[in-house]
């Protein structure tokens, strides 16, 4: 597997695998277009460090990628897609507004053509879901980020999800208290704290 250094980098700060989906734009608030996916490898990679995907699953994908590239194009479009509409879901949820109804269809519409590929088996002692796609289906990428979302939208802690004040990012609050401001105290966080410290002294 070719390192990828600008996806080694990133952070997972969303706390759920679809909001760190979302955070895979850099920065929601610079106006640029920077993406840290910018092809069907991209993508592939990013689930391999987000634990979407297993060491067997991603060299299924990449050669199913390199056998077909027309329709690993197609799917990384697809793939886009679905981040923007999980973005246009959560964002408003983060800010305490309504979703648009059209986005929650859209949504529904998704389910409705991935969860036919799930099923429950018992493994171990235990019941256990599990996506029945054959290896190298394009599917495995996305369906576990559709799944994500739904369960979130349908957790107690929906409400939990924010917005990071200086980059955009989204991420699940899971504090005891719910006070979470920042999608990294140790990037945004401290970042926001420099620039404040810098006013204040400037003053």
């Amino acid at each position: 597997m070719t390192r990828n250094p600008k996806i080694d980098e990133m952070r997972l700060d969303g706390g759920v695998p679809c909001l760190d989906f979302v955070n895979t734009v850099p920065d929601r608030f610079d106006g640029s277009d920077r993406d840290n996916l910018n092809n069907f490898s991209d993508l592939i990679y990013w689930a391999r460090k987000a634990g979407i995907l297993d060491k067997g699953a991603f060299a299924a994908l990449e050669k199913a990628g390199q056998t077909n590239e027309k329709r690993a194009r197609d799917f990384f479009a697809e793939a886009v897609d679905l981040r923007d509409l999980i973005y246009a879901i959560f964002k408003p949820i983060a800010l305490k507004q309504k979703v648009r109804p059209a986005d929650m269809e859209a949504f529904n519409k998704l389910t409705s053509k991935y969860f036919p590929f799930l099923e429950v088996v018992f493994q171990k002692d235990k019941f256990k879901e599990e996506w029945n796609f054959p290896p190298g289906h394009f599917y495995a990428i996305t369906a576990p980020l559709v799944k994500s979302a739904h369960a979130l939208l349908l957790s107690d802690t929906w409400s939990r999800v924010k917005e990071c004040p200086n980059c955009g990012w989204l991420f699940w609050d899971t504090t005891k208290n719910g006070k979470r401001k920042w999608c990294s105290m140790e990037d945004c966080g401290s970042s926001a704290k420099a620039l404040a410290w810098y006013h204040r002294q400037k003053k």
